[in-house]
């Protein structure tokens, strides 16, 4: 009979069970310890990487061909020769960053290389021939020889000073030098030449346009004696007196202004007044002798009729004819609110008819005055022109006689500082660093590759992986025997030795989780199954079945592996007596099949043969009358199932265990099978207690749970 097992430890829902092992995913932070072990189990994969990379970046640099660069220096000389005062058609530079950074660019035009090419002959030099150039034109081999200068070609600001620097790298140094002086010659005799031709300029500029200058002085000078002439013939008004005049209007102007703008703004309150509250609110705010007088005398009947309405009612004749004097007073009044806003009304037109009247005096007047000084004005402008022309002209005469000085003597607005020597080692390629570059990318690289690898994989390497996707504890963590490997028999002699190993400490940790501690129901039949073949799950059987009878409990290991059996490969069982799979067939009764009693202790049942319908020989009754009879005369019945996800025999085999483990090899197995056959047990309703992570070497992260004492 099974053993009652907690639902929460054993069967959560697969929805929630689910649920929560994403958010523990999205949750998981970055554990630098398991960066580590990542970099430890890959250190041979990201060593290779670099070491590939270093040997990949030392044959292309062994190819390479050796770079020189020769440097010279020119700077923009502020120390101005004055030999004259006189003021320069081409200014000297004022020298700022953004002038600094203009002659750099003119440096590296391709008007001032092609110079370079010209005076050396660069399109014949062999370091810049083309294959098959010869059918080219001149003029294209020169523009793909200035191109291809310009790209070996760096001009720089030589830190905050004035200084640029010139460098030139090409295979031969003497030509690296002689380029980069070449072109700082190059770029003085430039300078110099373009202020001599703008010079030149300048002058022959000058001369034509001092010979217009001169007639427009003889044209203005006739204007003022004409203008002069026509003026005293056509005067015939005081400017004085119709200045004044024009004063005067302009001030009644304002006054009739001001009178009509109150006009308005009166008549427009009044007016919005009545369109918002009515007549009776206008009533209140403007005044008559009749409004008063009209107002006293509805106060009074209003008065009478107040004090009457109790007395006689609403239709006594009394009552009705103050009603009749009342609405004839209301009449009255609005017929006087109507008269005194139709007054105002003709004011404001009248003002306003007023001030137009002015307004086009004044116009009048505005016109004879700017025809009176019309002439006068004429005639200051015309004299101001007469001068300024002949200002101009007289400045123009002395600037020309000024620039006919300047044009033998020209001087560059730079110098050379230093000049260029062929250097005696190459520049590139730097050897040193590009090695050391490609050593940091091969690393770098083989850690991102090591990183990846882990996270495609997905494998179960800690107890904690476990736990973020099965909601049942980590029972047990075995670690891996090294004679696994290179002995096939190790398991036997492990078991057989007196001395306790680390091996068979983990077992013996295990048997005191499983039966020892009282928080867990002692589970009387125990199955052991994994996601996949090879991962621990018989050896881990069989030791614990050795543990439990090393502290007196009878055990006894049942592999009902039919299709693959490890145990009878690694046991010897010639004092088995009986098949498993020949009582599941029906070939032999219950008293013919008698256990092994092997001398570490193990006492198993396996079967000597391989079968194919494992599934149905399982599914046979004959299966429950053994496990019951076990159950009977063993304390601890061990049951090695086969592998969940290969074949349905371990969820068959289920039905008979009181409990399972779910054994998960560490660093092999990935996380996806797990999942998936943890979630194939939880469908099948099998009570998984807990886990087992098997296999763990000391380069795994779980062995950081493991190796943390030693009692040797």
């Amino acid at each position: 009979m099974k053993q009652t097992i907690p639902e929460a430890a054993t069967r959560p829902p697969l929805a929630e069970d689910k649920d929560a092992r994403q958010r523990a995913a999205v949750a998981e932070a970055v554990d630098l310890g398991f960066a580590v072990e990542v970099l430890r189990r890959r250190k041979w994969q990201i060593l290779a990487s670099g070491a590939i990379a270093v040997a990949g970046m030392f044959v292309a640099v062994s190819r390479m061909e050796p770079i020189y660069t020769a440097y010279a220096q020119v700077i923009l000389d502020t120390r101005q020769e004055r030999v004259t005062d006189v003021k320069q058609v081409v200014s000297d530079l004022d020298v700022t960053n953004p002038v600094i950074a203009g002659e750099i660019v003119s440096l590296k035009s391709n008007t001032l290389i092609g110079k370079v090419v010209d005076r050396l002959g660069l399109t014949a030099h062999p370091e810049f021939a083309l294959e098959g150039g010869e059918a080219l034109p001149e003029a294209e081999k020169r523009r793909i020889t200035i191109l291809r200068i310009a790209s070996r070609l760096t001009v720089t600001q030589v830190g905050i000073s004035y200084a640029i620097g010139i460098a030139f790298e090409a295979s031969d140094p003497k030509l690296a030098s002689l380029v980069a002086n070449t072109l700082a010659k190059e770029y003085i005799a430039d300078q110099v030449e373009t202020k001599r031709n703008s010079t030149l300029r300048a002058t022959a500029w000058l001369q034509k346009r001092l010979g217009e200058l001169s007639t427009a002085v003889e044209a203005a000078d006739q204007a003022i004696l004409d203008l002069r002439a026509r003026t005293a013939d056509e005067n015939g008004a005081n400017q004085e007196t119709t200045e004044r005049f024009l004063v005067d209007l302009n001030q009644r102007l304002v006054t009739t202004a001001s009178e009509r703008s109150d006009a308005t703004v009166r008549y427009e309150i009044v007016t919005k007044r009545l369109e918002q509250a009515g007549l009776t609110s206008v009533a209140h705010v403007v005044s008559s002798p009749l409004l008063e007088t009209l107002q006293r005398e509805r106060i009074e009947i209003a008065r009478e009729q107040a004090s009457n309405a109790d007395r006689l009612g609403r239709r006594h004749p009394e009552m009705i004819r103050l009603t009749a004097r009342l609405q004839d007073l209301d009449r009255r009044t609005e017929a006087e609110v109507r008269r005194i806003i139709e007054n105002m009304r003709s004011d404001v037109d009248v003002a306003t008819q007023r001030e137009a009247a002015l307004q086009d005096q004044i116009r009048q007047i505005e016109k004879r005055l700017v025809k009176l000084s019309a002439a006068a004005v004429k005639l200051n402008q015309l004299e101001r022109q007469a001068s300024a022309t002949r200002m101009v002209y007289e400045n123009f005469l002395s600037r020309l006689t000024e620039t006919n000085a300047q044009s033998d003597f020209q001087r560059p607005d730079a110098r050379i500082v230093t000049e260029a020597t062929p250097p005696d080692r190459p520049t590139a390629p730097r050897k040193k660093l590009l090695l050391a570059v490609a050593g940091v990318f091969g690393l770098s690289f083989g850690t991102a590759l090591a990183f990846l690898i882990e996270a495609l994989s997905r494998r179960i390497h800690a107890s904690d992986d476990l736990r973020r996707i099965i909601a049942s504890p980590v029972m047990g963590l075995i670690p891996y025997e090294p004679r696994r490997r290179r002995n096939p028999g190790w398991l036997s002699k492990e078991l057989t030795l007196t001395d306790r190993s680390p091996y068979m400490e983990a077992i013996s940790a295990l048997r005191a989780q499983l039966f020892d501690v009282r928080s867990l129901g002692r589970p009387k039949v125990l199955m052991m199954t994994s996601a996949l073949q090879g991962e621990g799950k018989s050896s881990t059987c069989a030791a614990l079945a050795v543990a439990l009878t090393r502290v007196s409990t009878s055990a006894i290991m049942i592999d009902l592996d039919l299709r693959r059996s490890i145990t009878r490969k690694v046991f010897d069982l010639t004092s088995q007596r009986g098949c498993v799979a020949d009582y599941l067939a029906g070939g032999i009764d219950l008293a013919q099949l008698q256990p092994a009693e092997l001398p570490s202790g193990l006492t198993v049942l396996a079967p000597l043969r391989s079968v194919s319908n494992s599934a149905d020989l399982l599914s046979s009754p004959r299966l429950g009358e053994l496990i019951n009879r076990l159950r009977l005369r063993y304390d601890v019945v061990l049951i090695d199932a086969p592998p969940v996800l290969d074949i349905a025999d371990a969820l068959v085999v289920s039905r008979h265990a009181d409990s399972t483990l779910l054994v998960v090899r560490s660093g092999k197995t990935p996380r996806t099978l797990v999942e998936d056959a943890y979630e194939r047990l939880q469908g099948a309703d099998v009570p998984v207690i807990g886990t087992i992570l098997t296999q763990v070497r000391k380069g795994h992260t779980a062995a950081r749970e493991m190796y943390r004492y030693d009692y040797a």
